[in-house]
């Protein structure tokens, strides 16, 4: 038999494994390559990815670097404003501290002052709790007024403005006449004749009666009787004239 025969048996026998072997050398060849260029396009990624994180990071700590920074200039702080604004507070008068001097001024030019109803001397003052002898009763007693000298039938003022409350004659006191003066009641005693009645308004300075005669003091050089009552209770009437 012939070389070129035995050679054809050898790949009408043998060739279709052969075939298949190369077939499958190339196909494995094809998947090496190309899982090796997929591991190569992944490693390119992650070193990629590896160096976006590290620039990530270096922003990062220069921006902490730049806080840092901002931290050290001087602020003044919240506490250290709050203590100046009250040391300000403290040493500037506010406008509601200032509003009562104001009020306590304006009152005090309101409030209107009394005056002598009689233009005399001061005879005898008020004693209080103390007893003074009085000559023409022969008696001990105490003195409730001041007493101002007089002569008869001369004009007597009203010491303030104020309205008649009472108007009587008294057998000891003689004519009496009762203003409501502000927050004082002023009994004023010793007339001859009064000019007004229960329920007038009077004005300080006007002429409300006549000097006459107190049958109690009538020992006494002529003169106007003066008490003054405040809450019940009589006062001096000089620290009123």
């Amino acid at each position: 038999m012939s070389k070129n025969t035995k050679s054809q048996r050898f790949w009408q026998g043998k060739g279709f494994y052969l075939a298949l072997a190369l077939v499958v050398a190339g196909a494995a060849l094809t998947s090496f390559l190309a899982i090796n260029g997929m591991v190569e396009q992944l490693g390119t990624n992650s070193t990629s990815q590896k160096i976006d994180g590290e620039e990530d990071i270096w922003l990062a700590d220069q921006g902490a670097e730049v806080e840092k920074k901002q931290e050290n200039i001087p602020i003044e702080s919240s506490s250290s404003s709050q203590l100046q604004s009250a040391s300000s507070s403290s040493q500037a008068p506010s406008a509601s501290s200032a509003a009562p001097s104001e009020s306590t001024t304006s009152q005090a030019v309101q409030e209107p002052s009394f005056t002598q109803p009689l233009d005399g001397k001061r005879l005898q003052g008020f004693s209080g709790d103390e007893l003074v002898f009085n000559e023409t009763m022969q008696d001990w007693r105490t003195h409730n007024g001041l007493d101002i000298r007089g002569s008869m039938n001369v004009g007597v003022q009203a010491p303030a403005n104020g309205t008649v409350v009472a108007v009587y004659e008294d057998p000891q006191w003689g004519g009496v006449l009762e203003l409501e003066c502000q927050d004082v009641m002023v009994r004023l005693c010793g007339f001859e004749k009064i000019s007004c009645k229960e329920g007038d308004t009077v004005e300080k300075g006007k002429t409300v009666a006549l000097l006459g005669e107190i049958p109690a003091e009538s020992s006494e050089e002529s003169h106007l009787h003066v008490e003054i009552t405040k809450d019940g209770k009589l006062v001096d009437p000089e620290n009123y004239f």
